[in-house]
């Protein structure tokens, strides 16, 4: 293989590895995803769930290991294979999804709250839980699950595009406003309406 081309495959895979979120284009991209999760969610919850399965693996698997691993090829190996085994187990263990999408929303939730080891074990608490409920309540757990992760998840997108956006947007209130949780509860409710959780005929 030519030199330019091991080099930019290199450096392909040096992005990926180490993938950054935050630029405009791409939080856009999130941002109508998020959208789409939040007043959608019940018509593709087993995709959001196969997603939000790889996301975990692939997410927590760097943060485990991009110090440890020196090679940036080895690292994307291994991230890529956690995610994908994690939506196997979400694809095979329909609760298991619904039980790593809640750990997902509740760690994002609550880490400039409350953090280490007691929330996560909160987390996997609240993830046990949820993922029992839906035995009875499917349609309930899915719709709420979606809309308030999907509400939440525009909310902070948002906060995250507005210092990148091209067009000054700094007249908004800051990150700490009440303003924003309110805008949290308002979509997630909105989404919920929307999806209505009771059982379709």
């Amino acid at each position: 293989m030519p030199a330019e081309m091991t080099e930019a495959t290199n450096s392909f895979i040096a992005v990926f590895a180490n993938l950054d979120l935050r630029g405009a284009p791409i939080l856009c991209i999130m941002l109508a995803i998020a959208a789409l999760v939040c007043m959608e969610g019940i018509k593709l919850y087993k995709v959001i769930l196969y997603l939000a399965a790889f996301r975990f693996g692939f997410r927590y698997t760097h943060d485990l290991l991009w110090a440890r691993v020196p090679s940036d090829e080895m690292l994307l190996m291994i991230e890529v294979a956690a995610g994908l085994l994690c939506a196997v187990l979400a694809w095979k263990v329909y609760l298991a999804g619904i039980g790593i999408m809640t750990y997902q929303f509740a760690r994002e939730a609550l880490k400039d709250f409350f953090d280490g080891p007691f929330a996560i074990l909160f987390c996997i608490a609240a993830s046990i839980v949820v993922a029992l409920i839906a035995i009875k309540l499917n349609r309930a757990v899915i719709v709420i699950l979606t809309a308030v992760a999907g509400g939440f998840a525009m909310v902070n997108i948002f906060l995250k595009l507005i210092p990148v956006f091209p067009v000054d947007l700094s007249f908004f209130p800051p990150p700490s406003s009440l303003i924003w949780v309110a805008a949290k509860v308002f979509l997630s409710a909105a989404g919920v309406g929307i999806q209505d959780v009771r059982e379709q005929d």
